[in-house]
């Protein structure tokens, strides 16, 4: 899965894979919502108990005392044409509880409506995990085929996991200590924590085992994880630490720097510049990573996070 020859390669490797998928089926992750709503919400339900059926004593939804039904085509909101569900979205959660007016169409008629949205507590958009208190109407797109793209398009989808991937870095040290937790039964193993080859192996084997999931749909989860861990692999080869990769470069452009500001100055050329004097660094930071790998690797034993 992960090739030899440096991060440029791994990354090279992500890219063409990404934008195979991308160009042809789609991206997965990103898919055109249309402006049709394929829900209404009958009332406001805590995030903890999504999927509910409505009880008695539960707020209406602002949706539904709208008027607004299934099938309806949302055109403006306070005025304003509709250009994305996004843009729907940050609009109605900034509102918080004040009025909000919309036109839609059904049956080919256009429609006015006023109401009033409420404050609850819904997903943060940037950490899933977290609640927030926004303002909330109670309607959902209708989501349809997987957004395509070419090379560009690629570039900027890769992109967005590279700054992913940089907070992720951030956070490694406390993800692994979790997933050492979980491996003394401490606490549960996190799903969307960091996994070893030998989880990734898991996942793969899980996904090509599975019945009743399409051919198609196996080898696309199959690529995309390949491309997943090629990318990782090559960010992580980028953190300009020793014994990384990034790290050789680092040094490189340092030796570059101090030999151009000698040669700016008139002085004598410094030389090469004597790794030894950080081999305790670079001794300490091999270290750590083979036993963060270590503890992945038991956690993915004896802890897996299933696909199942």
């Amino acid at each position: 899965i992960v090739m030899a020859g440096g991060p440029f390669v791994n990354l090279l490797i992500a890219f063409v894979i990404f934008g195979g998928i991308f160009a042809t089926y789609g991206n997965p992750a990103e898919r055109h919502e249309s402006m049709v709503l394929s829900y209404v919400a009958g009332c406001v339900v805590p995030v903890a108990e999504d999927g509910r059926q409505c009880k008695p004593d539960d707020q209406v939804a602002p949706a539904k005392a709208a008027g607004l039904e299934k099938g309806d085509r949302l055109l403006t909101v306070d005025g304003r044409k509709i250009t994305s569900w996004t843009m729907l979205t940050d609009h109605i959660r900034d509102n918080a509880n004040d009025k909000i007016t919309l036109t839609y169409e059904r049956d080919g008629q256009v429609h006015t409506t006023t109401t009033n949205t409420t404050v609850a507590a819904r997903p943060d958009l940037n950490d899933p995990s977290k609640t927030v208190q926004v303002g909330f109407l109670g309607v959902s797109p209708t989501i349809g085929a997987p957004v395509t793209g070419g090379p560009i398009y690629t570039l900027e989808v890769m992109g967005g996991l590279a700054k992913q991937s940089a907070q992720a870095l951030v956070k490694l040290p406390v993800s692994v200590y979790k997933v050492g937790l979980a491996i003394v039964g401490v606490e549960k193993r996190d799903p969307n924590g960091p996994v070893s080859i030998v989880g990734g192996g898991r996942i793969a084997g899980e996904t090509v085992s599975a019945e009743g999931f399409p051919v198609k749909e196996k080898a696309l989860s199959l690529l995309l994880l390949i491309a997943g861990f090629n990318f990782f692999i090559g960010i992580l080869n980028l953190v300009p630490l020793p014994p990384l990769d990034g790290g050789r470069i680092a040094g490189a452009l340092y030796e570059a720097v101090r030999r151009g500001l000698a040669r700016l100055f008139g002085r004598p050329d410094p030389g090469y510049w004597d790794e030894a004097k950080i081999m305790p660094l670079v001794y300490g930071i091999a270290l750590t990573l083979m036993l963060m790998g270590v503890v992945l690797i038991v956690g993915d034993l004896v802890v897996p996070i299933s696909t199942t």
